[in-house]
């Protein structure tokens, strides 16, 4: 038995702290108000909801690439979508991820230059805390080029018909009709959430108004030269953070984008049992019947502690499963931490049986383990990713490398990611230089002698497992500034803020 929620055990605390002092201060604490604390007591429980973890299931899952475009410009700082079109637009997303289970969503953030802020993914957890640890204030382009968005959009799916859904005001350009051909040359399916009113609002600066060169004030108002796009890409305008319009649209456009598995851990709620015995103990505590089986509050009270007893026995199957790895026993380490069901101990034992060479099971463990800590989901997916490796799964691999990147840098991961694509890399080189050959022998042209080429990958790989991802101890590693995210945490680096406020539209005059 584990429990989902345990902080809630805290409160019980509260309950042995007025125990205390009623004995202190000599406070007569009779039958009725024992049993009214032992139902405090069990309804504290409940919620702190003790479950029985069932063996996790493998489903088939499928779903569209949703890429959300979101504008991150000066003008987007505007109160006329309250509390300000950005904070709308965050909103909207975390409303999209919770609601869409069945979708995987990637999100960019565009000024003049545009940025991945979270690759493809369905982890809702991964999403909110990229986009929320973005920081506005580090942004100061006023300007909008909603054609870097589209030509990044169109690079993250490999999908026929990418849906992309932009958050914008509109932009800045009086004629839409450049970005218009590229969503019609590349297929995308373009829609528009505007975050704007045609009243418009002012900007803050400082401690003022944002004005122009000329020192008028400057009002952002919501451009609709934008819908000359909507209609390239067969896509609608939504008016506003209407997320039910939004999934309507997603559901409406839904494609077989993507195919794969997932691992569920289903549970078995036993919260009702405290609950049945707490709503009895309230009972006797208002009744009389309470007083003559006053004498029972001891079994109650015992079955309270069943939580502590378990811990007990949990400690012991810990020792002995930490004592069977440093033996390099880790058949038996990975029994011992099956035991147990906390995400650490999960997390053990998914690394004895990677020790062991049972790379699917301890894959479907990694990906069953649940947690809010950026640092421990990026060693989650780190280890998928060497579990991918030895499962000659390559794509996924990289896709796992480049989630752990995107939480927390490690050297090892970096380097992991980069074998994986130098070896995909002189793939397709050798499948290019064999059909120049055979095109070469069939025109019966001469062939010149050219270079044996190296296999990549391979025995360069590296895929030890890692205890908790390290820092960047060794020499610099040059890598692409739009994904890079060296800064150790699942914030942006200062070469993205600089990527991002880059200014290649001429703005003087008012939006």
């Amino acid at each position: 038995m584990s429990l989902l929620a345990p902080i809630w055990l805290v409160a019980l605390g509260f309950i042995a702290v007025y125990w205390i002092a009623a004995k202190r201060l000599e406070y007569r604490v009779d039958s009725s108000q024992k049993w009214l604390l032992v139902s405090i007591a069990l309804v504290i429980i409940a919620l702190a909801r003790p479950v029985l973890e069932q063996k996790p299931v493998t489903v088939e899952e499928m779903g569209s690439d949703v890429i959300i475009a979101v504008d991150l410009s000066y003008s987007m700082r505007a109160t006329d979508i309250a509390p300000s079109r950005l904070r709308a637009a965050k909103t909207l997303l975390s409303d999209l991820v919770h609601r869409d289970s069945q979708d995987r969503f990637g999100v960019i953030g565009f000024t003049t230059s545009a940025i991945v802020l979270s690759p493809l993914t369905k982890d809702t957890e991964l999403l909110e805390h990229l986009f929320g640890s973005l920081d506005e204030s580090q942004i100061i382009t006023k300007g909008t080029q909603v054609m870097s968005a589209l030509e990044l959009a169109r690079k993250m799916s490999y999908a026929k018909q990418p849906l992309v859904i932009l958050l914008t005001d509109g932009g800045d350009e009086a004629s839409y009709s450049k970005e218009a051909d590229f969503v019609r040359e590349n297929n995308l399916r373009l829609n528009v959430v505007m975050l704007g009113t045609a009243q418009g609002s002012t900007l803050l600066e400082g401690e003022g108004t944002l004005k122009d060169e000329n020192g008028h004030i400057v009002v952002s108002s919501r451009n609709d030269a934008i819908g000359e796009i909507v209609e390239a890409g067969g896509g609608k305008m939504i008016e506003g953070t209407d997320t039910s319009a939004v999934l309507d649209l997603i559901k409406q456009s839904r494609a077989e984008d993507f195919q794969g598995k997932s691992t569920v851990i289903r549970y078995q709620e036993l919260f009702y049992i405290p609950l049945i015995l707490a709503l009895i103990s309230f009972i006797l505590s208002m009744t009389s019947l309470g007083e003559k089986i006053s004498k029972g509050l001891v079994v109650m009270l015992a079955l309270i502690g069943v939580s502590s007893n378990a811990g007990v026995v949990d400690f012991a199957y810990l020792y002995g499963a930490k004592k069977s790895y440093e033996a390099k026993n880790y058949e038996r380490s990975a029994q011992l931490y099956a035991h147990v069901t906390t995400p650490k101990a999960k997390y053990n034992q998914a690394t004895a049986l990677y020790k062991m060479g049972k790379y699917q099971d301890a894959l479907t463990l990694y990906q069953g383990i649940r947690s809010s800590d950026p640092i421990f989901k990026a060693t989650l997916y780190y280890n998928s990713g060497n579990c991918y490796i030895r499962l000659q799964e390559f794509e996924n691999a990289r896709e796992a490398f480049l989630k752990s990147l995107t939480l927390h840098y490690t050297k090892e991961a970096d380097d992991n990611l980069r074998f994986i694509s130098q070896a995909q890399e002189q793939k397709n080189l050798n499948v290019r230089k064999e059909k120049k050959d055979k095109f070469e022998a069939e025109s019966g042209s001469p062939k010149g002698e050219s270079k044996p080429t190296k296999q990549g990958g391979g025995s360069n790989m590296k895929s030890d497992m890692a205890s908790g991802g390290g820092g960047d101890e060794g020499k610099k590693v040059e890598s692409d500034p739009r994904l890079s995210m060296s800064q150790g945490k699942a914030r942006l680096s200062s070469t993205q803020y600089e990527l991002i406020n880059q200014r290649s539209v001429h703005e003087t005059k008012p939006w």
